[in-house]
């Protein structure tokens, strides 16, 4: 089955009002802060991600998301096995002299995280040293000490 969705029901699940999603990025790593549906605050740490988009879609136009139908849920996390999207930076990549399709395949993970207002999509790959690391924080103070760190990490 191509882009089969995986409702990530352990990560912490956004906060349907105003979770204020923040995003860091570099050439490698992402981070995304967020406000929880329980009242916290979650850091996810991604160490090695290839490609993200954020923006539209928000809420009340979800439903023009091409996955929709795939068992994309509003104001949650979720994995997409088999995904086109990986499918086709795998294509663009394969122009590389040294390009591996399995290698390049290998450990590719696609995320969407579904905001009020935006939504998150990003390619990460994992592996033994390569893993999200995810908090979750009860106060502000300790949400905005945990994402200037993993900026500067």
């Amino acid at each position: 089955m191509v882009n089969e969705i995986i409702v990530l029901n352990d990560w912490p699940k956004p906060e349907a009002g105003s979770p204020e999603p923040c995003v860091y990025a570099d050439d490698s790593s992402f981070v995304i802060r967020y406000y929880t549906h329980d009242e916290n605050i979650a850091v996810i740490v991604f160490p090695l991600v290839s490609i993200f988009k954020f923006g539209s879609p928000n809420d009340e136009s979800l439903g023009g998301h091409p996955l929709i139908n795939n068992g994309l849920e509003y104001y949650s996390v979720h994995k997409i096995n088999n995904s086109t999207w990986v499918t086709e930076l795998e294509k663009q990549n394969s122009v590389h002299h040294r390009h591996d399709k399995g290698l390049f395949l290998r450990d590719k993970h696609h995320y969407i995280f579904t905001f009020h207002d935006s939504t998150l999509e990003l390619v990460a790959t994992e592996g033994k040293f390569w893993k999200p690391v995810i908090k979750v924080l009860a106060s502000e103070e300790e949400a905005k000490q945990a994402f200037i760190e993993a900026q500067n990490a």
